[in-house]
């Protein structure tokens, strides 16, 4: 214990509550030791915990003895001083008295290091205390002596062992030093506060600015008014001249303008020489994506999406939904018959399919700055973002009806999780020869499951875009090749139906996530998929 040095801190402050701080370790220079000419400085290595046990008098009270009092939490100031806070339990009469000895200023801090851990350098003639680990805070029941000393446990207690006598004469400090130790505590107090709100200051200054900054700038975009597309060219409406650029500047601004196409619930010729006609729920509010923009959506979707590689038929309708007669029975061949005969009926039963549509939705959120940078090319970005939605909706809502209305080839892989070649060769000749059209037919299934079969078919089996020369389009919606799946689709698409309201329609809305500088963009579509003869669609089955 007697290898412990020293170094008293200055005066400690009585905070309120019981709280109590004050310097643990002050730094000065190799001009302005201490007593004992040791000087620590901002390139001193002080190690210490965040928090530290404190004791009162390092631990030679005769009352409290080795007692922990509290825990000092330390972090280090902007001028490298160690600053320690201690808090009291004022419901604890010891540590209530020694909370009263704080305000009445006849209390500082102390830390204790190892001596074997602290090391010196000479500076002039003064000594830099290049390391200092702290190993223990106390409360000293004295003023701080106004310069920093290290001394040595053994030089605190007296040589009959009485700390009380060394702490009487540390008590025998002038008025003077204790008001300088008073003012120093207070400056350093004062010192932190001032500099934390000058930075709490600074950052309201830069948000305040970037605020100010970015309201100016939409003030300044929306100040520019409607541009001379949101009047309507003569002799008449254009959608590549007055739609497309008026709808890309009301999705910058938001800017209600003529050129925008409203939707309307029933078939409506909004202009005169307006070719589509506008279809759509008004209710739901938005406006129609202009034809020249949406056949870009279209031509991208088409690309990703199996409905629309496949010769499926097609069907559109303003209403919700259309029924679509299919044969129920097939139709069976001419009957040879004798002259005056009776002719043969053998018509096919007729049903028809009822393709319901179905509402899809889609929000995309952009960034303010984004949507308003007339350096972005922001309707790229959105018909890109459009398309890739529409083709996996797509993609999505078609594979789940087929998989519901399509019919067993009656033909089950003897693996689990491997198809053979003639298993695959048996689907495609379990289709009635009826549907088996050139150019009607083809199969559909994963990726990972075409590629595999190519792998194992070997090249006289498969074509660039297909098996036994009829093309393979892509679902990754289905299963893959497992136990008890339906992995695999061949069939005459020419039998499958999709039926569609015209258009997109898209809303904008800048307030819902503005706290996130965010403005969403809502689009809608209406989609309706069948299965027109379940016969005309078979799909292998993989053994259980």
């Amino acid at each position: 214990m007697n290898d412990e040095l020293v170094i008293f801190g200055d005066e400690i402050k009585a905070l309120g509550e019981g709280r109590i701080g004050g310097v643990l370790v002050r730094m000065t220079t190799d001009n302005d030791p201490d007593l004992t000419n040791d000087f620590f400085s901002a390139k001193s290595d002080i190690r210490f915990p965040e928090t530290i046990d404190v004791y009162y008098n390092h631990g030679f009270d005769e009352t409290l003895k080795k007692r922990v009092i509290g825990k000092a939490k330390l972090s280090r100031l902007d001028n490298a001083d160690v600053w320690a806070e201690t808090q009291l339990n004022m419901r604890d009469e010891y540590e209530k008295r020694i909370y009263e000895m704080a305000e009445s200023g006849k209390l500082g801090y102390s830390s204790g290091a190892l001596a074997h851990l602290v090391e010196r350098e000479q500076v002039g003639k003064s000594f830099h205390i290049k390391t200092w680990v702290i190993g223990e805070a106390s409360l000293t029941p004295t003023p701080a002596e106004f310069r920093n000393t290290v001394r040595t446990i053994k030089s605190i207690i007296s040589e009959a062992g009485e700390p009380a006598q060394e702490n009487n004469k540390m008590n025998d400090q002038t008025p003077d030093v204790k008001t300088a130790v008073d003012e120093a505590v207070k400056a350093a107090l004062a010192q932190r506060d001032a500099e934390l709100k000058a930075e709490a200051d600074r950052q309201a200054a830069i948000q305040s600015a970037k605020d100010e900054g970015y309201q100016e700038a939409i003030k300044e975009l929306k100040a520019k008014g409607a541009p001379a597309f949101n009047r309507i060219t003569e002799p008449g409406f254009s959608e590549e001249k007055d739609a497309v650029p008026a709808f890309k500047h009301w999705m910058k601004t938001g800017q209600v303008n003529e050129g925008l196409i409203r939707p309307a619930g029933v078939w409506v010729d909004q202009h005169s020489t307006k070719a589509a006609m506008a279809i759509g729920a008004g209710a739901t509010g938005g406006y129609l994506v202009p034809d020249p923009l949406y056949q870009q959506i279209v031509a991208k979707r088409d690309i990703a999406s199996w409905v629309r590689q496949a010769p499926t038929q097609k069907f559109t309708t303003p209403a919700d939904h259309l029924l679509v007669p299919v044969e129920d029975t097939s139709m069976t061949a001419f009957v040879s018959t004798n002259e005056a005969a009776a002719y043969n009926e053998n018509e096919p039963t007729l049903a028809p399919v009822d393709m319901v549509l179905t509402k899809y939705t889609k929000l995309i959120k952009a960034s303010e700055e984004f949507v308003n940078y007339e350096g972005t090319n922001f309707d790229t970005w959105l018909v890109d973002a459009l398309a890739r939605a529409e083709a996996a909706t797509e993609n999505t809502a078609a594979s789940a009806v087929l998989v519901a209305g399509a019919t067993s080839s009656g033909i089950t892989t003897a693996s689990p999780t491997a198809v053979t070649i003639p298993e695959l060769a048996s689907v495609a000749g379990s289709l009635g020869a009826g549907y088996e059209v050139s150019g009607q037919t083809g199969w559909l299934m994963k990726n990972a499951s075409l590629w595999y079969l190519k792998g194992v078919f070997g090249t006289n089996y498969y074509s660039f875009d297909g098996l036994f020369n009829k093309p393979a389009w892509i679902s990754d919606d289905l299963d893959a090749i497992a136990a008890s799946k339906k992995p695999i689709f061949y069939g005459n698409w020419n039998f499958f139906g999709v039926i569609e309201k015209p258009g997109m329609m898209v809303s904008r809305n800048p307030w819902l996530y503005q706290a996130n500088g965010q403005i969403g963009i809502f689009a809608n579509i209406f989609r309706g998929f069948n299965v027109l003869q379940s016969e005309a669609l078979v799909y292998l089955n993989t053994h259980a």
